[in-house]
């Protein structure tokens, strides 16, 4: 029965291992995210490893043999407890295959589930008790929300949806 592993990676060479693992013939999984990084003066998006370092491969318990994937180019090894390589759970891959797109890039979405034009209600702070719009969300775990006369930036526990 196949399942899924993890596979510990060398740094900065979880691509070249997928690829090499790809043209071995395993079936990998490396899912990636889009995040905004500066450079000189200015943002660009780049795709990145969600999980820096390790990948998934899906293998054979019984009929697969898995010693080559040791000696692959980038791989240090299977991810092991001990003696023991740990199954990761088929739920956890289809979730996250689920919310990827062609180029495996899953999109992550916050706890909160706030959208953009959305009403909320500032619940913190000098504002305490005014209506705003949501508009977005920086990387400091702050909101920017719109209001009537101004664009103000909170922290998130500040807000409520109206």
């Amino acid at each position: 029965m196949k399942q899924w592993y993890a596979v510990h990676c060398k740094p900065k060479q979880d691509e070249r291992a997928e690829v090499e693992l790809l043209n071995q013939g395993f079936e990998v999984f490396r899912p990636r995210i889009r995040s905004r990084r500066r450079t000189r003066q200015r943002y660009r998006v780049v795709v990145e490893s969600m999980f820096p370092r390790y990948l998934f491969v899906h293998l054979d318990d019984h009929d697969q043999d898995w010693s080559p994937i040791r000696s692959t180019r980038g791989v240090t090894g299977l991810v092991r407890m001990g003696g023991c390589v740990p199954v990761v759970p088929s739920a956890v891959i289809d979730a996250l295959r689920s919310r990827a797109d062609a180029e495996n890039c899953v999109e992550m979405q916050p706890a909160d589930g706030f959208v953009r034009n959305e009403r909320v209600l500032i619940t913190e702070g000098p504002l305490a008790g005014f209506e705003a719009l949501f508009t977005a969300r920086n990387s400091q775990e702050r909101v920017v929300v719109l209001l009537n006369l101004m664009q103000v930036t909170l922290p998130v526990h500040a807000i409520t949806r109206a």
